[in-house]
């Protein structure tokens, strides 16, 4: 009987921990890739813009309130705080894999390959957070200035 109500019980916090995420207009997501302070997370193949906006800005009110490992462990060692992260948005599961995430934050654009590899990988980011002591922002898809999505549209 005790195991019964303690699985009630964490049922029922799994689902209000759920609902509070659904009420703030996030999608449900889950952290794919990492590389270093670096994450691919994939969401639903259904997310809407508006989510994709309440994502990318929870993501920088958590940060803001050294909360940031609540929504993503493994953000911060120790509770520290971040000097940059790095976070990238996806729905397909083939784009969000850590060896696809390293291989575009270490890619050289001297290399045709690579070149042709990173423009087909920002085609798939929905999309993305960054922040480090020299600044923060939050989009739709990526722009670096050399590559660019097709849905790139700069939120902050």
């Amino acid at each position: 009987m005790k195991n019964y109500f303690l699985s009630i019980l964490l049922l029922l916090c799994l689902v209000l921990s759920r609902l509070s995420f659904a009420a703030s207009g996030i999608p449900t997501f889950k952290v794919i890739g990492q590389d270093m302070t670096s994450f691919s997370i994939l969401v639903p193949q259904n997310t809407t813009k508006e989510q994709l906006k309440a994502l990318i800005y929870e993501f920088r009110n958590t940060r803001k309130n050294n909360k940031l490992p609540s929504l993503i462990p493994g953000a911060a060692k120790g509770g520290q705080q971040l000097g940059v992260i790095w976070i990238f948005v996806f729905s397909e599961p083939d784009w969000a894999t850590t060896n696809k995430l390293q291989k575009f934050i270490k890619s050289s654009l001297k290399s045709a390959t690579d070149k042709q590899f990173d423009k087909e990988y920002v085609k798939h980011i929905k999309a993305e957070y960054y922040y480090s002591s020299l600044g923060e922002y939050g989009n739709f898809g990526y722009d670096d200035g050399i590559v660019r999505s097709p849905n790139y549209k700069k939120l902050f």
